[in-house]
Parts: C-alpha cells; sequence; structure tokens
C-alpha cells in the first residue's frame, strides 16, 4: 500500500456542546463492584489515596477528585464509607461525592501554613472509621506495584493502627485484562467523547493556524479546555530537535525547516500531532519523508490489526512487521485511557491480553529515529465496541454514533484498515498533516 501526500478537505462534525454527566447509579454500581472484589480477596478495608495528579482511581468511583490537597477513601468497615480531606475539599467534597459516604476532616492534608487545630490526626481519624489491628488491608495508588505508592507517613498509620503494612492492590482496578476501570460504561464513553472533541478540535486549531515566525506561547493560545480538567500539562515545542515532546510552551519560534510537536489532554482523551515546518516546496531534510512513510504504514498496520478479542501482542507485532529499521519506538504501541492519560498498557510483544469491548485505547506509537532528528507523531483515542456496546451506544446518543461513524468512513477514505469494532472519538482520527506550513496536505494510502 503506496503513501500519499494529498490535499483533502477536512470533515467538520457538529461537537456536544454539554457535558455528558454520570449518574450517580453508576457511581453506586462501581462501588458495589470494588466491594464485591474486596470480600473475594479477603480484605477487611480498601483504602484509595488521592491527590491533585493521581486522583482518576478516586474520582472513578465517587465523582469527587481532591484539589491542592491529598484525600483517603476508607470502605468495607461499615455500611458507611468514609471520606478524609483537609480544610479546603471539605465542602467541596460535601457538594460532588456521589456515594453516600461520611466526609471527615484531617487538617495535615491541607496546604501548609493553613489551620491544623480543629481536626484529629490521622490514627484518630482511621481508628473512627473501624480500621484496628490485625485487620488486612489494600492501598489502592496509581500504580501497579509490589509496594504501597501512597505517601509514607500515610502508609505508616496504617500500618501503626492495624499492625502491619498494607498491600497494594492498585492492580484491581488498573491491571489488564479485568481491572474495573477498563471497560467503560456506554456513559463513560460519551464523556470520553466530549473529551476527545476538545483536545483534537484544539489540536487542529493549532495545526491550521501554524505560520512561521509564531511562538509556542502564541501557537498555544489555540488549545481551549472550555475548563474541563486537564490530563497531562499542555505541550507544544518547537525547534530543529526535540529531544522530548513533554516540555511546556515558552519562546521558541517556528522557523520553516525545523519541527513542531502539539500534545493537549484534558480527562479522557489526548490528541497529539507534531511534523515539519514545511510545505511541498520545501526540500527534504533528515530523512524525513522516509520516516513519516514508514511510520504512517505502522500506524495503518496497527489500526488493521484492532478488534474486539484480539491479542494485544498480535497488535504489536503487525506494528512491528511494518516497521523498516529507520526507527524504534518510544514507548509502548498504544495503552488504555481513561480520567488519566495513562492507565496502563496491553501492548507488549509478548502480551496475550484480549482486547475487550469498552476498552478506551489510545492510538500512540511514538518514532524515534536511530540517526536523524526527524519528528513525527499522531496520537488519538478510539472506543472498542462490539454489537451490543454499540447498540447501548446509538439508544443513549444516536448524534454520538453518527460522529463516530462519520470517523471511522473518513479514516477508510484517506486508506485505512479499520475495523466495524473501532469507534473511533478524535475529530482528526488518522489525518496526519506531514507539512505544517501546508496543512491541506495529509496522508492518505493508495
Amino acid at each position: 500500500m503506496e503513501t500519499k501526500f494529498v490535499e483533502k478537505e477536512l470533515p467538520e462534525y457538529r461537537v456536544p456542546t454539554r457535558v455528558p454527566m454520570i449518574g450517580a447509579d453508576i457511581y453506586g454500581t462501581r462501588f458495589e463492584k470494588l466491594e464485591a472484589i474486596r470480600k473475594k480477596q479477603g480484605y477487611d478495608c480498601f483504602l484509595i489515596y488521592a491527590d491533585r495528579e493521581h486522583c482518576a482511581n478516586m474520582l472513578w468511583l465517587t465523582g469527587f477528585d481532591p484539589r491542592f490537597e491529598e484525600a483517603l477513601w476508607v470502605q468495607g468497615l461499615s455500611r458507611t464509607p468514609a471520606l478524609i480531606v483537609g480544610n479546603e475539599c471539605y465542602a467541596f467534597a460535601l457538594d460532588q461525592i456521589k456515594l453516600d459516604a461520611r466526609v471527615l476532616l484531617y487538617q495535615q492534608f491541607s496546604l501548609q501554613d493553613q489551620p491544623r487545630s480543629t481536626s484529629n490526626d490521622l490514627l484518630t481519624l482511621l481508628a473512627k472509621t473501624g480500621l484496628a489491628h490485625g485487620m488486612r488491608v489494600g492501598m489502592i495508588g496509581w500504580k501497579s506495584m509490589r509496594e504501597c505508592d501512597a505517601p509514607f507517613w500515610i502508609v505508616a498509620a496504617v500500618q501503626e493502627v492495624t499492625g502491619s503494612v498494607p498491600e497494594n492492590v492498585t492492580g484491581l482496578v488498573t491491571d489488564p485484562p479485568d481491572g474495573l476501570r477498563l471497560q467503560l460504561e456506554p456513559e463513560m464513553i460519551l464523556f470520553c467523547e466530549y473529551a476527545a472533541c476538545i483536545s483534537s478540535d484544539a489540536v487542529k486549531a493549532w495545526v491550521l493556524n501554524m505560520h512561521e515566525g509564531v511562538s509556542e506561547r502564541d501557537s498555544a493560545r489555540h488549545l481551549h479546555s472550555y475548563g474541563l480538567e486537564l490530563s497531562v500539562h499542555p505541550m507544544v515545542n518547537f525547534g530543529a530537535r526535540i529531544p522530548s515532546g513533554l516540555k511546556s510552551p515558552r519562546n521558541a519560534v517556528a522557523r520553516r525547516g525545523e519541527y513542531a510537536q502539539c500534545a493537549f489532554g484534558v480527562i479522557g482523551a489526548l490528541t497529539c500531532r507534531a511534523g515539519r515546518l514545511a510545505d511541498r516546496r520545501t526540500p527534504d531534510a533528515d530523512g524525513y519523508l522516509e520516516l513519516v512513510e514508514n511510520y504512517l504504514q505502522v500506524v495503518r498496520s496497527w489500526y488493521a490489526a484492532l478488534e474486539v478479542g484480539a491479542i494485544a501482542g498480535g497488535v504489536v507485532h503487525a506494528a512491528v512487521s511494518a516497521k523498516n529499521a529507520g526507527w524504534e519506538f518510544a514507548l509502548n504501541p498504544g495503552h488504555l485511557l481513561h480520567l488519566d492519560e495513562w492507565v496502563a498498557s496491553p501492548f507488549a510483544v509478548d502480551s496475550k491480553v484480549p482486547l475487550r469491548s469498552g476498552y478506551a485505547i489510545q492510538q500512540d506509537i511514538i518514532p524515534v529515529p536511530t540517526d536523524s532528528p526527524a519528528v513525527a507523531n499522531i496520537e488519538d483515542g478510539l472506543i472498542l465496541a462490539d454489537k451490543d456496546l454499540q447498540q447501548r451506544l446509538q439508544r443513549l446518543d444516536p448524534l454520538f454514533f453518527v460522529r463516530c461513524m462519520a470517523r471511522r468512513d473518513f479514516m477508510r477514505f484517506l486508506g485505512y484498515r479499520v475495523s466495524e469494532e473501532v469507534l473511533p472519538l478524535s475529530n482528526i482520527a488518522g489525518i496526519f498533516f506531514p507539512f505544517l506550513l501546508e496543512p491541506k496536505v495529509v496522508v492518505s494510502f493508495r
């Protein structure tokens, strides 16, 4: 399949103008599922630790995410779970939480030098929730690993009360294939599509308004979130060499022949594009066009292998088989996403994980040339959905389904092979701009 650079009129979509909300009944179902696992695994209590950066597990379960402070969720010790928060989150938690719970004040969770005189210490608060000596406690942080990844002083307090270190059970929520957060409810899928519309339209605007001399700072004005929380910091990078795309926008300017990269993530979605600041008249350099042609063939092969029931390692094999020796993968070729940009990734060469209906997947193949500063990247989110899930989504929001079908049709128009079970969420799904100074030109396969 040959790669072509062609002019195409980009599709436009009527995107959602209201934030899809998750009902209290869904939070209740999530809670009951977590409780069932706790009991089956033989734990007396589950704790969930959260802070501003690591809040996805708590937000998924309760509808509450801490602002400025840490928070600790305690469930299993009584009919009513407890949420321990600091000064500024106390009223916020009472307003936001979607489960019946006691909200307890622990002022050490508050920012430095705020009042500390009216709350009990953590040992006393944990005892008030029912925690006691000899209990087996599972801790959900944000990484599935042997050690607990909550702060030491919280782990130490639990150990002092119970007599043993809590066990890290984060994987029960985030590990493929069965982690509770990995198969999204239809309502959560609608939220992720809303987020993807925001992130993809922002990056599209960044591309369409690119011109020589613009600064990273000024180009970033197109990255509108409409107030939706960010899942990552905004990233804009210009230069002859971009060793990492993680930097946020500063003062570098767009120069013809150099490279540019933009990634914008809100909770539920992330979109990224990177390429050369050039048009078709600009002489090729650094082997850029060769990289783009092979890189997009790899992306096409990745999509072609994606379907419900596919083994993640097989998808990786399809991508690897299409890749030449001129570059390597920076990270896993794809991962799962949710409220956090990266939940986990089953995409490894030896992975036996089956891809399931309801998975939200990020096409995230980052090429690193072996001997060139050339930069290219395309990242978009999608949902894997079997016929049953598609019918549920169509009943819930027919316009959502129309948009997904239109995005998939445009990908096929460009020459991608895309399964009926792939629902693209990004408004620029599969669209790569090889010449950032001539954005009407995109990559197609013929």
